[in-house]
């Protein structure tokens, strides 16, 4: 049944519910016909027997003998079609019209029968009898009406030869109707499968053709649609990704391969030369290691396989110690660090995840601050939310930036930086940021020069965390 197509299944799964449906609504149509066609027949008896019994009475009032009023009644009126008879008490018969129908006077089961419908076998057919008795001056007599059942029988094995016949008709035209609507149902999804099918790596932007509907093959088409636009753009983030790693590590291996063959290029050096050489070489590796720190990071993150463990710790302690780090940054350039750290904010967070946060905003705020400046590192709480402001008084950024700057690869302005970033780190801040529930923005710095990073993000039932980090310190 599986390898069948859905047209297949759909068709034979109809096809073998409407057989069943039609199989038991024939099955009844012939039960109702015989129980109404058998009680038709019987009314008749009944009635037949009736108006004999009443014409035979006024019959008898008039002439008083049975034999004279019982030939009166047969010249007054004449049933055919049907066995009547008048009879004696005795079963002896007085007038009769039997019309096929073999009377025995033995017969007990007749004039016992008082009232009651008799069936019996006679000359090979089924009869249905109605004997009733009736009183009279002369004596008792009785009246038979009897008919046979063959006309009966003959109209119910019609109507199963009709049903017997129309049934497989009907269900061939079903299947044959289901057959054309699930084709014409299923023809979009298989327009829309060859397209799938001729979809590749170089055609990324390539897009179903959907029908304009509003049933499920368009929701499904549509839907579709809406995947191959993510996957392109995916596709297209990885490429650019791809490109521009490849950009960011062609300098500094371009620099570490021209100071090697410089350096071999004579036969002798001087020490100093050599120390030069292996100074550039160092710096450039350092540079290389953190690109690829930080593009391993962004890989893992766009797959999500970075584990992100939530712990209770104190914000203000985790900033405290990034600042004092950040301060032996800033000692050599005569960077002045200032703060104002709210103390005893307590939260879930992961501890190494918040610490590069903060490392990568107070190092982007020390590249772009000019020696001699400043930089702000603030921590605020509204018992809600955390805040951490990091403030600069660096060149700042424009405006119609401050969104571009968190995408990967982006430096504004080279002429800005010292050549040793690779443009992932902020985009590494807004992932972490994303990751703890929190917003990154860019914001206009009140003291009206530099840049201003601000980072939200939620405190997770502060006095629950606050009491799992005391008992933590405790411990």
């Amino acid at each position: 049944m599986r390898t069948l197509s859905i047209r297949a299944r759909f068709t034979l799964w109809y096809s073998v519910m409407m057989a069943i449906v039609l199989t038991v609504f024939s099955s009844g149509v012939l039960w109702l016909q015989a129980r109404w066609t058998h009680a038709q027949f019987e009314s008749e008896l009944a009635s037949i027997s009736e108006t004999l019994s009443r014409v035979l009475a006024e019959e008898l009032t008039e002439t008083g003998d049975l034999q004279k009023a019982t030939e009166e009644m047969g010249s007054a009126m004449e049933v055919t079609g049907w066995t009547t008879a008048v009879l004696r008490p005795d079963g002896r018969p007085v007038s009769a019209h039997w019309n096929g129908f073999v009377y025995q006077p033995g017969l007990s089961n007749l004039t016992a029968a008082d009232g009651r419908l008799v069936t019996m076998i006679e000359g090979g057919s089924p009869w249905r009898a109605l004997v009733t008795r009736h009183p009279a001056p002369s004596g008792d007599y009785l009246i038979l009406v009897a008919g046979e059942l063959k006309r009966v029988m003959r109209e119910q094995e019609l109507l199963s030869r009709l049903l017997l016949l129309a049934t497989p008709l009907v269900v061939l035209f079903a299947a044959g109707t289901c057959w054309w609507l699930a084709s014409s149902a299923l023809r979009p999804v298989t327009a829309m499968a060859a397209q799938a099918d001729a979809l590749t790596g170089q055609s990324p932007d390539g897009r179903l053709t959907v029908p304009r509907t509003m049933d499920e093959v368009g929701l499904l088409g549509r839907s579709f649609n809406r995947l191959l636009e993510r996957l392109g753009t995916a596709l297209a983030i990885q490429r650019g990704f791809m490109a521009d790693a490849s950009h960011e590590l062609r300098t500094p291996v371009s620099v570490v391969r021209t100071a090697a063959e410089v350096t071999l290029s004579h036969v002798r050096r001087d020490e100093s030369e050599y120390r030069d050489a292996l100074t550039i070489v160092s710096e450039q590796s350092v540079r290389l290691t953190r690109m690829v720190e930080d593009m391993l990071v962004m890989a893992r993150a766009d797959a999500d396989a970075y584990p992100v463990r939530l712990e209770p710790l104190y914000l203000d302690d985790l900033v405290a110690d990034c600042f004092s780090a950040a301060m032996v940054l800033a000692e050599p350039r005569k960077i002045r660090m200032t703060s104002a750290i709210h103390p005893d904010v307590a939260t879930r967070a992961d501890d190494a995840l918040l610490r590069q946060l903060l490392t990568n905003l107070l190092q982007n705020a020390l590249r772009y601050t000019p020696d001699g400046g400043r930089v702000h590192v603030s921590l605020d709480t509204d018992r809600r939310h955390a805040t951490i402001a990091v403030a600069d008084t660096g060149c700042g950024i424009p405006k119609a930036d401050r969104q571009r700057v968190f995408d990967r690869f982006v430096r504004l302005d080279p002429a800005r930086s010292d050549g040793s970033g690779a443009g992932l780190g902020l985009p590494i801040v807004r992932w972490i940021t994303h990751q703890h529930g929190g917003v990154v923005t860019v914001e206009d710095n009140p003291a009206g020069v530099g840049s201003l990073f601000v980072v939200r993000l939620p405190l997770i039932d502060p006095p629950s965390a606050a009491a799992a980090v005391q008992a933590s310190t405790s411990v």
